[in-house]
């Protein structure tokens, strides 16, 4: 890694699986991170891409470099969708590439999209039935083009029902934003991340829809799905 590039990730503590595109806008590059920056650099986009791994990362067109984990669909245009909802419209003149990288996520692909949740699943979340924190197993869902719209409670335990106030019943197999209109949709990109690629994330944030600051635990038990444990911020 050049050492400009290594001292702007340094700097603003970058990995490379941080990054969900990289930009170049007014004489800078920009890169857009996970948790929600947006680090600008006068370091030509060409030199912090060409520090990244090759097979990670896919220039879809002049200025414009994405990070194959957090691409969620490429239509038959070429147009790549993010899994922050962001599209970046790739190459005209290769059509080839974007249909081959949209065979390569096909095949990297394994979101169920079942009414319920898998039987063995189903089975190691009843030892959460009882309790004493709040439990949720939560699938990510793509619209008919393979946008990133949504996620569905596929489980949750009693204790979900105290702390977000509503029925277990009316919370089970329902879009989170079916139950929760006032849901703030800075989750999908986190829970996004967990159920496609396996990562594990703690996040602390204030959440509207039940007016309150929570700390959730996450990971992924299948791919598709994202595991919580959620707990009230003391403070």
């Amino acid at each position: 890694m050049s050492d400009r590039t290594m001292r702007l990730f340094q700097k603003n503590s970058i990995a490379e699986r941080d990054i969900k595109y990289l930009t170049h806008s007014q004489q800078h590059t920009v890169l857009h991170l996970l948790d929600g920056r947006e680090i600008q650099t006068s370091i030509p986009l060409k030199t912090v891409s060409a520090q990244l791994s090759p097979e990670e990362f896919w220039s879809i067109q002049k200025g414009v470099v994405v990070a194959a984990r957090y691409v969620v669909h490429i239509d038959s245009m070429g147009v790549y969708t993010m899994v922050d909802g962001q599209r970046f419209k790739g190459r005209g003149r290769l059509p080839s590439e974007h249909s081959r990288r949209r065979k390569v996520l096909e095949t990297a692909s394994s979101q169920s999209l079942s009414s319920r949740l898998p039987l063995p699943l189903l089975e190691k979340c009843t030892i959460m039935e009882d309790a004493p924190i709040a439990f949720c197993v939560i699938e990510l869902v793509f619209n008919k083009d393979g946008h990133s719209i949504d996620f569905i409670f596929r489980y949750c335990n009693k204790e979900m029902e105290v702390l977000e106030g509503v029925p277990v019943a009316e919370m089970l197999n329902r879009s989170f934003y079916e139950v929760f209109p006032n849901g703030d949709r800075k989750w999908i990109v986190p829970y996004a991340d967990v159920a496609l690629n396996g990562t594990r994330r703690i996040l602390r944030d204030f959440s509207p829809e039940v007016n309150k600051f929570l700390v959730i635990r996450c990971y992924q038990p299948l791919p598709g799905y994202c595991a919580c444990l959620l707990t009230e911020e003391e403070g």
